[in-house]
């Protein structure tokens, strides 16, 4: 493949196919694997969580919700985290 063909289809996906990994909750990372819960939802999760425990992929964060982890929540979004 050509250098100047590579990362071309990120730029199309919306975000740039970057967010917040439900599962480890880490921020600005690119969502490129998917992960299907029990209930047949599917979740787009980072390549350090394709390979998480069917327990992690459950008691996954539903993201619909827009997570408060800015500065004055931070504190609340940590603690989220070490669960």
């Amino acid at each position: 493949m050509a250098k100047n063909n590579r990362g071309k289809l990120l730029y199309k996906q919306p975000s740039r196919s970057r967010g917040t990994c439900p599962i480890c909750l880490a921020t600005r990372i690119k969502l490129l694997e998917t992960q299907k819960k029990s209930d047949g939802t599917m979740l787009k999760v980072c390549k350090r969580c394709v390979s998480a425990s069917k327990q992690r992929v459950e008691a996954a964060f539903d993201l619909t919700t827009p997570l408060a982890f800015r500065r004055k929540h931070r504190k609340a979004f940590h603690q989220l985290k070490a669960q």
